[in-house]
């Protein structure tokens, strides 16, 4: 796939951000491409911020600027649920936000108010908040993801964030760093040489679905070939893989195009190689109707028959739901006969999981606990 490279870079005009190892690699990454960089006080920022959120296309001018800034905020953060569904205990590292990918579907086009690409150096305030919170866990073993905000690995080929994440995390098993992605970028990964640790608590992790779907509603991605590739060279180089449905989309020829990604999978990875899989099913809220609808004319995915849930998004009814969820895992478990890989559902009601998987966790920490298990090997039951 062809990898993101903005056309400005605006860098907050403060000496913690300029001699950042983060805005350094940015800046060698760039070199010789003619690429504008300027520095700006935070009031300045602030206030191209708000000119361009005003413009027509305001989402996709954004893109063309990486903005590297320091972020105010938390960076360790709960990933966000409801008490009706059941949730997998996930921590988020906010370390960046926005994606130059083009996927329809995406959440950020409605939940973020700053168009710009950012990147967050301010790495020492990272690991100074890292290093008191995961102190005070009390023991307590937890998976982090850095994808929720952004594509963990959209702007590493320019960044080396996942690098430094991993160098802080190596010897910290108590802990499961995972980068989940639509690229096919796995030079850090191929190239990395722990200083310690080893590679026991990284997952890479990847996005699948159904053929049309990525050709028509994940633009800009790699292709889930390329993914795979990228996966099975992840596995040789030692590292587990998972893998997330998640938003699986009811369309036209479902379960043929959908028994074809399966297939791929297997041709590429081995049960053995993937520690779990998730299903999640194409959710959204309200306002994202309406973008889609402006910004991807041609998408029909927003066309379908749809009921609010209890976390306020709009979802499928329960009953195509089941039968989306159930024909994915019928297809998996054709090629997983040994039940290697553990299946869980993202955002369903016990309902769902009595239904379909055996049983539902009695809570979110359960499930936590049942996942970190699987990624270091150990039996989890329920």
């Amino acid at each position: 796939m062809i990898r993101y490279y903005p056309e400005k870079v605006i860098i907050l005009n403060d000496a913690v951000i300029r001699e950042s190892v983060i805005t350094l690699n940015i800046l060698d990454s760039i070199r010789g491409r003619g690429i504008e960089v300027i520095y700006l006080s935070e009031a300045e920022i602030n206030d191209l911020i708000e000119k361009t959120a005003r413009l027509e296309n305001s989402y996709g001018e954004g893109k063309k600027t990486l903005l590297i800034t320091a972020n105010r905020g938390e960076f360790l953060k709960k990933c966000p649920g409801t008490n009706e569904y059941i949730c997998c205990d996930y921590y988020i590292i906010d370390f960046a936000q926005n994606c130059p990918m083009e996927c329809t579907y995406c959440i950020l086009q409605a939940y973020l108010n700053n168009p710009f690409m950012v990147v967050y150096a301010n790495i020492g305030d990272l690991f100074a908040e890292l290093d008191t919170r995961l102190a005070g866990s009390g023991g307590k073993k937890i998976r982090i993801g850095t994808g929720e905000f952004t594509d963990s690995l959209a702007l590493e080929h320019l960044s080396e964030y996942s690098k430094i994440l991993m160098d802080y995390f190596a010897g910290k098993p108590q802990f499961i760093l995972e980068f989940k992605s639509k690229t096919d970028y796995i030079k850090t990964f191929t190239d990395y040489r722990s200083g310690g640790g080893g590679l026991d608590n990284i997952l890479i992790s990847y996005s699948m679905n159904a053929k049309s779907v990525n050709k028509f509603e994940e633009l800009k991605t790699a292709t889930i070939e390329e993914r795979l590739i990228a996966a099975a060279a992840c596995v040789r180089a030692g590292y587990k893989i998972t893998l997330h449905f998640d938003p699986i989309i009811d369309y036209d020829n479902f379960e043929t195009e959908m028994a074809e990604t399966i297939n791929l999978i297997f041709k590429y990875l081995s049960p053995g190689d993937i520690k779990y899989i998730s299903l999640g099913a194409f959710r959204f809220i309200p306002a994202l109707a309406d973008i889609i609808a402006v910004r991807f004319p041609k998408s029909r995915i927003i066309y379908n028959e749809f009921i609010k849930g209890y976390d306020k998004k709009i979802r499928y009814f329960r009953f195509k739901r089941e039968k989306l969820f159930e024909s994915v895992i019928n297809l998996i478990r054709e090629h997983d006969r040994l039940n290697e890989i553990r299946l869980y559902f993202c955002m369903e009601s016990p309902e769902m999981w009595n239904a379909l998987l055996g049983g539902a966790p009695s809570s979110d920490e359960q499930l936590g606990g049942i996942l970190y298990d699987k990624c270091v090997n150990c039996p989890a039951s329920y």
